[in-house]
């Protein structure tokens, strides 16, 4: 019922804006036509025939991510401070996740939630008790790349380890 059985409802939108100040005068209603009218068509033209139901929107002026290109080695481990402290985990996009890498290698909603999953997961692990058996979340795996993204990357690469990196701090 929730998604109308064979009859297709329409579509929904939902949207982050970080370091939005300018966008902060604009509605939700004029970003979400701007994205199904404008962006989303001109990216796939089938999108200008979706029929949106709902959205939701959200603006944060001022608010950008510490991380940058090449600064992977100095965001904290999901283990926290490991055997100092069992118990404190991190997750979050911007955590490193060691062998439990998931594919979502970027800053991202789906990062973030795989790395809440593996946090949860690793306390549960190191506070159950001698011979209890305690049921831990699934992370389902990303499947491999497409021959052409990895193309793609081997190309890019190719060309960045000629170009000075002035980007990065």
């Amino acid at each position: 019922a929730l998604w109308g059985g064979d009859d297709v409802q329409g579509s929904v939108v939902a949207c982050d804006f970080y370091n939005s100040g300018a966008l902060m005068s604009l509605s939700d209603e004029d970003l979400t036509d701007i994205l199904t009218k404008v962006l989303l068509p001109s990216a796939v033209p089938q999108f200008s025939q979706a029929t949106l139901v709902d959205s939701w929107v959200a603006k944060y002026p001022g608010t950008v991510s510490w991380f940058s290109p090449g600064s992977y080695t100095s965001r904290p481990p999901l283990e926290g401070a490991g055997n100092i402290l069992p118990n404190v985990k991190c997750a979050g996009d911007w955590v490193r996740m060691g062998d439990r890498e998931h594919g979502a290698k970027g800053l991202c909603q789906e990062r973030a939630f795989v790395s809440g999953l593996e946090a949860a997961n690793s306390l549960m692990k190191s506070t159950k008790d001698q011979g209890e058996i305690v049921e831990l979340a699934q992370v389902l795996p990303v499947r491999e790349d497409e021959a052409q993204f990895k193309l793609g990357v081997e190309i890019n690469k190719a060309v960045m380890k000629n170009v000075p990196r002035f980007w990065v701090r």
